[in-house]
């Protein structure tokens, strides 16, 4: 247990500084749970108004981003027809701030909910233990088996690509009704219709969004071999496209390829292409492969990075395979007896 316990600072001081450090990667729990844990200290120890002054804003602004996640979050259930889950979020978000901007966005988002017309997205399962990497930035991001035929085509386009990240967003922002249809199609799972459409519009079409696109359609279908190609085609088309390089590597993960996925991930982390997320899957590469105690010290490693949640509870869950319940203990109470979800 003490090879964990000892990284955790016990001045308010230290736990001050932590907290900003996390607030600087956008790690907002880990952050408040710093602030919180160095208010309870001011009560026993000697400190500087100003420390505490600072942990009491740092601890509001903590709050703040984990009410603007929920949102975001709340605004990504949308675009997957998801009302349900968007009011939970929205009312979570409702707890964590006092900020009267913040609030009125989500009272504002909640009136514009009919709980009535819309019902939650199931779940298309999967058969990789890293579900956790899909959350962020994953190939699955703008996925959704729900359409509300109320909104306009163009208009219910948006609100998935609204979930890709921002350079990709651009991209796709402009490539057309054709498109928006055939992608439409891939996130209900119409697969035939989604292939043609990507087909027809082919000419049109960036090389590596193209094969990107079909690559995960045919993975959907089972076509492994087929999609791993289209989807080394979009790398080798554009080697920028992030979530191509992510969505092969859990791919390839997934199909039990765990040499050419973890040489995937590992030129991800060298060519700086969502390090984090390959981290994450390098680890989970390592534990599917019995390299139990190198993948416990690289979920240890990424306790310190914005996919701090997702590291910990599948290091919590680990520490239990093998043993190591005392060290489980330590992680839970620290990053999963909490959640902002």
């Amino acid at each position: 247990m003490n090879f964990i316990s000892r990284w955790f600072s016990k001045s308010p001081s230290d736990l001050l500084a932590k907290g900003d450090k996390y607030m600087a990667s956008e790690s907002y729990f880990d952050a408040r749970v710093c602030y919180e844990d160095g208010l309870k200290l001011c009560t026993t120890d000697p400190v500087d108004d100003t420390v505490r002054t600072s942990l009491l804003k740092g601890r509001e602004a903590a709050n703040n981003g984990l009410a603007e996640r929920n949102i975001s979050e709340a605004e990504c259930a949308l675009g997957r027809g998801d009302a349900v889950k968007a009011v939970d979020h929205l009312e979570l978000a409702l707890t964590q701030t006092t900020s009267q901007a913040i609030r009125h966005k989500a009272d504002t988002l909640l009136k514009n909910i009919s709980l009535e017309e819309s019902e939650p997205a199931p779940s298309r399962g999967t058969s990789s233990s890293c579900a956790s990497c899909s959350g962020s930035s994953g190939g699955e991001l703008s996925d959704s088996s729900y359409l509300d035929d109320s909104l306009p085509l163009l208009e219910y386009y948006e609100l998935l690509i609204h979930q890709l990240p921002e350079e990709l967003h651009q991209r796709y922002a402009g490539l057309g009704e054709d498109f928006a249809g055939a992608y439409i199609a891939a996130s209900r799972d119409h697969h035939g219709e989604a292939l043609s459409g990507f087909d027809g519009c082919v000419a049109t079409l960036p090389p590596d969004i193209y094969h990107f696109e079909k690559g995960k359609v045919l993975h959907r279908l089972g076509r492994d071999r087929e999609a791993e190609q289209h989807l080394r085609s979009a790398i080798q088309s554009n080697e920028g496209n992030s979530l191509a390089w992510v969505t092969l590597a859990m791919m390839l993960r997934e199909t039990g390829k765990f040499a050419e996925a973890m040489a995937t991930v590992d030129t991800m982390v060298a060519a700086h292409i969502l390090p984090e997320q390959a981290l994450l899957l390098r680890a989970d590469i390592l534990e599917c492969t019995g390299h139990h105690e190198s993948a416990i010290n690289l979920y240890v490693e990424l306790l310190a990075s914005p996919l701090a949640r997702a590291a910990a509870e599948r290091l919590h869950t680990l520490l239990q395979e093998v043993g190591r319940h005392d060290d489980a203990a330590v992680i839970f109470k620290k990053y999963l007896k909490k959640s902002c979800h």
